[in-house]
């Protein structure tokens, strides 16, 4: 199912981006490469707790007049706030790691950008029968107002994620080398800088290598809607698995029916 999500992804173009204007980089991912790595060159756990804290102050959530702009745009912010259980993800399936892949960080890091679509279907439960009807659209600078303790969330923007992966390094290398842009750094140097920044957020290195995991899990690749917005369909990964659930929404709450691993790397 992962599989023919992300190949809808491509072949379908955004009907729209819907972008919230308010977010401006408070400062460039050069800047905030240079802050961590200034904080890694003189050991100071202080200058990284004020470089999240700073992170955490600076971008704040959406706005309710923009979560309620319309209906549609409404019910992914609630839908997804019903669904971001990060410090029980046992709620949501039966993981190979259970609970351990978030704990022991003070923050979580929210997704930048949600795609979601509708259909023209009461039910989606024959996924096979609806697919072709779907249209694909998305919010960037997706910060939504989360029920849990404000001084836990970070919103990710792609200058803080530029920077973390500038400062971890996207590849793992056997032997030193002289660092470059999208540095490859030994593995004893990687262990150091992630041990670093671990306490503070739970990123996770790709399973495949290159690359690493941001965003605090669950990161949702998709949420699908039938037409009367009161049905959604979630697909989504926690650390090397993924998943599916279907949320409802009843009394005009959205609740978690079912969730569970359809799939794992």
């Amino acid at each position: 199912m992962l599989l023919f999500v992300q190949l809808l992804l491509k072949s379908r173009p955004n009907r729209f981006e819907k972008i919230d204007a308010e977010h401006g980089p408070i400062y460039s991912d050069s800047i905030l490469s240079a802050k961590l790595e200034l904080a890694f060159q003189n050991n100071s756990q202080p200058m990284f707790s004020q470089f999240f804290l700073d992170w955490n102050e600076t971008i704040q959530a959406n706005t309710e007049a923009f979560v309620g702009q319309n209906d549609t745009i409404k019910a992914v912010f609630d839908s997804y706030r019903a669904f971001f259980i990060p410090l029980d993800l046992l709620k949501i399936g039966n993981w190979e790691r259970g609970n351990e892949l978030n704990v022991n960080s003070k923050y979580v890091a929210v997704q930048n950008k949600i795609i979601f679509s509708i259909t023209t279907a009461d039910n989606f439960d024959d996924f096979s029968k609806t697919r072709e009807i779907y249209y694909i659209d998305s919010i960037s600078n997706f910060r939504p107002p989360l029920s849990m303790n404000d001084g836990k969330v970070l919103y990710l923007t792609p200058e803080y994620k530029k920077s973390l992966n500038y400062f971890l390094g996207v590849k793992i290398i056997e032997s030193k080398e002289p660092y470059k842009m999208n540095r490859g750094l030994p593995l004893d140097e990687v262990e150091k800088r992630y041990n670093r920044i671990r306490p503070f957020i739970p990123i996770l290195y790709g399973h495949w290598g290159g690359h690493w995991h941001i965003e605090t899990h669950p990161l949702v690749y998709s949420i699908i809607f039938n037409k009367d917005l009161n049905l959604a369909r979630f697909d989504f990964r926690v650390g090397y698995q993924g998943g599916e659930a279907i949320l409802k929404k009843e009394n005009n709450v959205w609740v978690i029916k079912r969730s569970e691993v359809t799939w794992i790397e």
